[in-house]
């Protein structure tokens, strides 16, 4: 069931709920990755695992974070939240596969927490516009949906 307001939703306040809830799916997908390497480190304490255990820290908050955006959107009550949420994950995974890029080649030398911390930050940043500018596309179709009633 798609959530759709009878009245429109102001676009700023569109924008502000975007930005709260790709933040929040950002942080539980990095809170998952962190789990699941810690997981992975105290199961088995070889070498190989260790490598798991970083590849899991750095790449499932990735694909994991527009798959937790839709339930979120919809927390927060944007209109059209599969839609927005489904239009959302391509353009999310290629410029947060370019930021894991940049963000690897910048970071090289520094500590891993670090790296990783760059990371989120950099990750919540390309979702936060890459959402918010599909919440204002979906927010302003609702409205034009409304008016033309």
């Amino acid at each position: 069931m798609t959530y759709r307001p009878q009245a429109p939703v102001p676009l700023p306040r569109a924008i502000l709920l975007a930005t709260a809830a790709a933040f929040a799916a950002v942080a539980l997908s990095h809170l998952v990755g962190w789990a699941v390497s810690q997981y992975l480190e105290a199961l088995h304490t070889t070498p190989d695992a260790n490598i798991g255990a970083g590849l899991a820290l750095l790449l499932l908050p990735v694909p994991l974070a527009p798959v937790l955006v839709w339930p979120l959107v919809r927390m927060v009550r944007l209109p059209y939240p599969a839609l927005t949420a489904l239009a959302v994950a391509l353009p999310y995974l290629l410029s947060a596969m370019g930021v894991w890029q940049l963000c690897m080649s910048f970071t090289d030398p520094a500590p891993p927490l670090v790296s990783v911390g760059f990371l989120a930050v950099a990750d919540a940043l390309a979702l936060t516009v890459v959402l918010a500018a599909t919440a204002v596309l979906t927010t302003r179709h609702h409205a034009r949906a409304l008016r033309d009633r």
